[in-house]
């Protein structure tokens, strides 16, 4: 059987009280399973496990309750009280309790390795092709409808107002394509704008999505929302009518973009 060993929040953004996540926890355990993983384990991070001695935690948890036979780790893992702990302890304890140990080396893209921190920080900087290319899959997030101010009806492009997990990491604010997937299984593309609406002196970053082709009441549901490329930035337009005349184009860009993307299985998949 295989089984994965993590944390709800990483170490690291426990000890400096900053949590900026990649994916809330159950997206994160869907994900393990989805690639053949048959159970997950995990425990909360806290000052008590933190102290935990390098071998102990090996010898009392991986070992002990877990039953590891073999144990799989990357070539920066670092476990244990301050962190003392390595992948050579690791094998050195594998040697002396009768268990495997094999080293992940590190996964490079465009001469980087790829890590969660460079995922994020490209994030932060809107480019969610790139972020795909580093993740295996587009960025995606959950998130439930809310009402908003209805401006976008008033336009001609009623929009659905996401509320997402504020310790998730955010794309950079800007307007994208993106690929909007409902609890009927039914999906949509969209054009959803991250930002606070300048042009309306909105005050508050919102997550805003135009999705084609749909008509219907999505108040209080739960939808993921998928984003597949950066369109443009967020602009103070002069007027209403400028801000129309531009929503109007972006509708007619994400249109022509369509055809490069596919659907499997009822999902985008990377090109």
């Amino acid at each position: 059987m295989s089984m994965v060993f993590t944390f709800k929040y990483p170490p690291a953004q426990y000890f400096n009280k900053k949590v900026r996540l990649l994916t809330d926890f159950p997206t994160k355990q869907h994900l393990i399973k989805s690639v053949g993983i048959n159970q997950v384990v995990w425990v909360e991070f806290d000052q008590e496990f933190a102290g935990i001695p390098a071998e102990k935690f090996i010898k009392e948890i991986i070992f002990s309750q877990l039953n590891a036979a073999m144990v799989i780790c990357g070539y920066n893992y670092r476990f244990g009280y301050k962190a003392l702990g390595d992948w050579q302890l690791l094998k050195q304890l594998g040697l002396e309790l009768g268990f495997g140990v094999k080293v992940i080396p590190p996964l490079n893209y465009q001469q980087t390795a790829i890590s969660s921190t460079r995922i994020r920080k490209i994030l932060e900087q809107g480019d969610v092709s790139l972020a795909a290319q580093l993740l295996g899959r587009y960025q995606s997030y959950f998130g439930c409808v809310v009402p908003g101010k209805k401006i976008g009806r008033q336009l001609g492009f009623p929009t659905a107002n996401f509320q997402v997990d504020p310790q998730l990491v955010l794309p950079k604010s800007g307007v994208y394509l993106t690929w909007c997937y409902m609890t009927d299984g039914s999906s949509y593309p969209s054009m959803t704008s991250i930002g606070s609406n300048p042009t309306v002196k909105g005050k508050q970053v919102s997550i805003e999505s135009f999705i084609l082709n749909f008509e219907g009441d999505l108040y209080g549901q739960i939808i993921e929302l998928q984003f597949l490329q950066r369109l443009r930035s967020i602009k103070r337009f002069k007027s209403i009518e400028q801000l129309k005349a531009q929503l109007t184009y972006d509708q007619a860009h994400v249109l022509k973009l369509l055809p490069e993307y596919r659907l499997q299985g009822r999902r985008i998949v990377l090109k």
